[in-house]
């Protein structure tokens, strides 16, 4: 078996010019992976003063229509919602308090009360991405819309 040999590589000549538009993931219901989730702050761009805590999953896509519309095997999609929280930090179980946050326990099966649950138990569940388009600086850009049971 060959080693890689990172160097080498960096040192190669290419004739062929590269992409650069990628394709969206075509509209609709997929079947995904949650493949990582991350808890990053955010701040207002207009107001650096406000602030918070937003929750980042990331989202692998193995789907034939997928792969026949993006030449991708596996497609990466990402669903973001932010965190309500309490006036001492913590998360808000309050009423109206963190739905997006409810939404995505209850499609992976994790929201159950009494049960423990941490943002880290979201890894390797399967859930239903709903993606839709948006055009974003004059291009097409897929968004994923929302998550449910699979």
């Amino acid at each position: 078996m060959s080693v890689f040999d990172p160097n080498a590589f960096a040192s190669m000549t290419f004739s062929e010019a590269n992409s650069t538009e990628s394709l969206p993931i075509p509209a609709g219901e997929f079947l995904a992976t949650i493949k990582k989730t991350e808890i990053k702050t955010w701040q207002k761009k207009d107001d650096p003063s406000k602030g918070g805590l937003k929750v980042e999953m990331t989202l692998e896509i193995e789907d034939p229509a997928v792969e026949a519309a993006t030449g991708r095997k596996t497609a990466a999609l990402r669903h973001e919602f932010l965190l309500d929280l309490t006036p001492e930090g913590g998360l808000d179980f309050g009423k109206g308090m963190n739905v997006n946050l409810g939404r995505a326990r209850a499609a992976c099966n994790l929201n159950t009360p009494g049960a423990p649950f941490s943002f880290d138990m979201f890894t390797g569940r399967q859930v239903k991405a709903t993606v839709k388009h948006e055009v974003y600086q004059d291009k097409l850009q897929a968004r994923c819309a929302g998550i449910a049971g699979a």
